[in-house]
């Protein structure tokens, strides 16, 4: 009966784990898990694309040079804390 109980808790620690690396993917070089997030529309984070690139809900702009292909097509956008300043923006393929 050990056994099970040591796998259902293994099993257990896999999926909670796996909540916490949900975006994994985000390069170290631009940012990690607390610099990063997905924008929530539902929040009030929405984005428009622009003939320039695309505009964030607080006015911001980022270029298209600077837009990098969002591996789970949705939108991700990684700042600085303190300034906010835009390190790393992700939009989906083809987004509008």
């Amino acid at each position: 009966m050990m056994p099970v109980k040591a796998l259902a808790i293994l099993a257990s620690a896999c999926v909670l784990g796996g909540a916490a690396y949900a975006h994994d993917w985000y390069p170290p070089w631009c940012c990690d898990e607390h610099d990063c997030r997905e924008l929530i529309e539902a929040r009030g984070e929405t984005v428009t694309q622009t003939a320039e690139g695309w505009r964030l809900w607080d006015g911001r702009l980022v270029g298209r040079e600077y837009a990098k292909v969002s591996p789970d097509a949705r939108f991700h956008l990684c700042e600085e804390p303190t300034t906010r300043a835009i390190v790393c923006f992700f939009a989906p393929q083809g987004a509008s």
